[in-house]
């Protein structure tokens, strides 16, 4: 094919461009000889979808008229609610890197509740840019972290993905910012601290995620169809998810979740003891951030004495084949109780493994106190805790009455803003959230009430037990009353 013919169908034709991208991202002099034709330079300027699929080897997006859609838009503020597995990331990762190849010296922030959630679109960026030599090329290798990536001259431009911690955020001045996940960001976050970051003309704000409180700034944003251009996309629409993943996710989701992380919908769990309204007002961008003394730990091996402020109460539940044993530990300082460390264990592991686990946390954490669901498994379990030398241990039955007493005493903690947990433990929030009650039935008119906590079939709760259990151990007692003399 004649080299004329060759640029005329690369810039008239997508799905051309597409078929020949992996060769040509494969062969730099060819690429580069190709962006000095100016139909081709211009092309990639003004369309950031012809340049995900030349420059990105995206194919997948040729018949992707949504992430089209989502891709190309420009106006400075914007809100994407997409089920699972859609692409979003991937898509705002594609215009990030459209934006910084394009217009010199920008400045883009990904922002979410924690490191690790950012680094899932910054991390599309960067693996992208290093399959491309030509695009690895311009990496400035002075001030290109794990977490920021700087480009030479004359681009310039920085992207830079953050924890929603306010000492991590100060001192930027970005350009575009994408709050991914902004949903389990909490609402106030945003409202005075990143929207407030957006001072140059032109600036752009995003934010994306699935759907989960009603009284959130995503929310009334996605509602807000005069200042916000509004995007909703479900699960079912990508070609990013295959028929097979959507019947799997239909045979494992109760029909709230389906709404909710596939439709993309605003849903409630009916019946539900603990709202997502109260929740995602729980959840804590500190517990993400490394430097911070109040943070989350995934490893025990990872834990550092020095990094440890106490006291420290835990949570055991008990499980072997048909439920998992978890173990929670939260920190109680400043009137409030951080889950600090949790570990699941996989189904059917040996209760002495459980004990080991355990006790090596104790030793870490040192825990003031460890209470420990004994249902099904008795006071064995528990004695052989304390014969290893963990005195502080006690046994809890939990019966209706122990769980209504447990969970309300939980309940009145978030109602308080006095618990915190990690925006991005997905399974945490979906267990709280489906813990749902009933009124019993009383003997009298005048007994009072009592509360059955229930959750659905197929579904577990192992792990909001464990972190209500560590809660409960941090109790404060009440003081016994005294009988003052009346002369």
């Amino acid at each position: 094919m004649e080299k004329e013919e060759f640029i005329r169908r690369l810039d008239t034709d997508l799905k051309y461009a597409a078929s020949v991208a992996d060769q040509l991202i494969a062969r730099p002099t060819a690429l580069r000889e190709v962006l000095g034709d100016e139909r081709i330079k211009k092309k990639l300027l003004e369309d950031p979808v012809y340049f995900a699929v030349l420059m990105c080897n995206d194919k997948w997006l040729v018949d992707a008229p949504d992430h089209q859609n989502l891709l190309r838009d420009m106006h400075p503020r914007q809100v994407a609610a997409c089920g699972r597995g859609w692409g979003k990331s991937l898509v705002f990762s594609r215009k990030n890197l459209w934006l910084i190849y394009t217009k010199p010296k920008i400045e883009s922030l990904i922002i979410s509740s924690t490191q690790r959630q950012s680094m899932i679109m910054f991390d599309y960026c960067y693996f992208t840019i290093m399959s491309n030599p030509l695009m690895r090329k311009t990496v400035k290798r002075r001030g290109t972290t794990r977490t920021t990536i700087r480009l030479n001259p004359p681009l310039g431009g920085r992207l830079v993905a953050l924890p929603c911690s306010p000492n991590k955020l100060r001192g930027f001045h970005p350009d575009w910012v994408f709050c991914d996940e902004a949903s389990i960001i909490p609402s106030e976050m945003i409202t005075s601290e990143i929207m407030l970051m957006l001072t140059k003309p032109g600036s752009h704000f995003v934010m994306s995620g699935t759907p989960k409180s009603f009284d959130h700034i995503f929310r009334r944003a996605f509602l807000d169809k005069k200042r916000y251009s509004i995007h909703h996309y479900p699960s079912h629409v990508s070609p990013l998810v295959s028929k097979k993943q959507l019947a799997q996710w239909q045979q494992d989701m109760t029909k709230e979740e389906w709404m909710r992380e596939v439709e993309a919908q605003w849903i409630e769990v009916a019946n539900t003891f603990f709202p997502m309204d109260l929740i995602v007002g729980c959840l804590d961008p500190e517990l993400g951030d490394r430097d911070s003394p109040h943070r989350y730990f995934d490893d025990l091996e990872k834990v550092k004495p020095r990094q440890l402020k106490g006291p420290f109460y835990a949570g055991l539940d008990v499980g072997k084949q048909v439920d998992h044993s978890v173990l929670a530990v939260i920190q109680k300082t400043d009137n409030k109780r951080r889950l600090v460390y949790k570990h699941q264990f996989p189904l059917g592991t040996p209760y002495p493994n459980v004990i080991g686990h355990t006790a090596k946390a104790n030793q870490i954490f040192k825990f003031r106190k460890l209470l420990v669901d004994k249902t099904g498994v008795g006071d064995a379990l528990v004695d052989e805790i304390q014969e290893i030398g963990i005195q502080n241990t006690e046994g809890l039955f939990l019966t209706d009455r122990w769980k209504e007493e447990i969970f309300t005493h939980l309940k009145l903690l978030m109602e308080h803003k006095r618990l915190s947990i990690p925006g991005d433990d997905a399974q945490l929030i979906t267990q709280i959230n489906e813990q749902q009650y009933e009124y019993l039935k009383p003997r009298t008119a005048q007994e009072r009430i009592h509360l059955k906590f229930w959750h659905p079939q197929g579904r577990h709760d192992d792990q909001l037990h464990a972190l209500t259990l560590a809660c409960y151990a941090a109790k404060e007692k009440q003081p016994e009353a005294i009988l003052a003399r009346a002369w």
